[in-house]
């Protein structure tokens, strides 16, 4: 339909090996699209490990969202009804307003117009994956579905930075992105991480459309290693590679001493790699039609 708004695609971060930066790329390599790019960006932390949570959050300012029900336990877990004549079930699946539940990362953007925003993870998720019983997990999807189905409306791009495991989790977030990034280190079991990925992806035949596959290595030499190598030249994998590559660099480490983005840190070697996660962010942005 003519004039129709486009709705926001959603990237999820993901590998099935664990250790291959996904929280480090899905904070710092997404906030320099929201930069370049004025998307109005909501980051999720979609792992209950809550990696994204911790590197973004001191511990007080996560409490108090977490007393405030602002997590993303509440957008999973809708609270029961004072009495079940309150509300049609399909009353529970809305989740209400999204922004109801995301804070606002201001003191981490310094820009007047506040559009970064997190949807902190929780810890709880985990029971999520443990139920056995599908019925028990009905109204989880219908309330997540309805997340995406708000933020896609209300943002320019939604990233969930998730686990690596094939779980419930997981299963959601695939079904819901439109585009799946996914970091390699220079390492066979990394790709061999993006391989299970591809294999499991191709095995959910309730997909009307598989997302489309985007791959960035992460934590590289100078040089090219042979996985690296191998992988561009690879048939079915090396057109989704970006010709990007991120360094091997203490900058993007996370530290215990230290709440924010790697690269607001005044560090040896920030502006390097400041510059490494611009071109990297370009990248992504014209793979996902972000219009700057």
């Amino acid at each position: 339909m003519s004039g129709t708004k486009r709705q926001a695609p959603v990237l999820a971060v993901i590998n099935m090996k664990g250790g291959v930066g996904k929280t480090t790329l899905s904070g710092n390599l997404c906030r320099e699209i929201f930069r370049e790019h004025s998307a109005k960006t909501l980051l999720v932390d979609f792992d209950p490990q809550i990696n994204l949570s911790q590197l973004l959050l001191t511990r007080t300012q996560y409490d108090d969202l977490h007393k405030q029900g602002k997590t993303l336990w509440s957008i999973m877990e809708s609270r029961a009804p004072e009495s079940v004549f309150a509300v049609a079930e399909s009353d529970l699946h809305d989740i209400g307003k999204v922004e109801d539940y995301t804070t606002r990362l201001k003191y981490l953007t310094k820009t007047p117009d506040i559009d970064l925003h997190l949807l902190p993870g929780d810890f709880r998720l985990a029971i999520l994956n443990l139920r056995e019983n599908a019925n028990s997990l009905k109204l989880a999807r219908k309330r997540f579905e309805n997340l995406i189905t708000k933020a896609r409306e209300t943002f320019s791009l939604v990233v969930l930075d998730c686990n690596p495991s094939s779980s419930f989790l997981t299963r959601c977030a695939i079904e819901s992105a439109t585009h799946l990034l996914v970091p390699i280190r220079p390492d066979k079991y990394s790709v061999l991480g993006l391989e299970m990925l591809s294999e499991y992806v191709g095995q959910m035949t309730q997909l009307t459309k598989k997302p489309e596959f985007i791959v960035v290595f992460n934590g590289v030499g100078r040089t090219a290693s042979s996985v690296e190598t191998e992988l561009r030249a690879h048939g079915a994998f090396g057109p989704s590679v970006m010709v990007t590559s991120i360094p091997r660099s203490n900058v993007l480490h996370a530290r215990a001493d230290y709440t924010g983005f790697a690269v607001d840190r005044k560090v040896a070697y920030t502006g390097v790699i400041r510059t490494v996660l611009k071109s990297g962010a370009g990248e992504l942005a014209k793979k996902l039609h972000l219009k700057k």
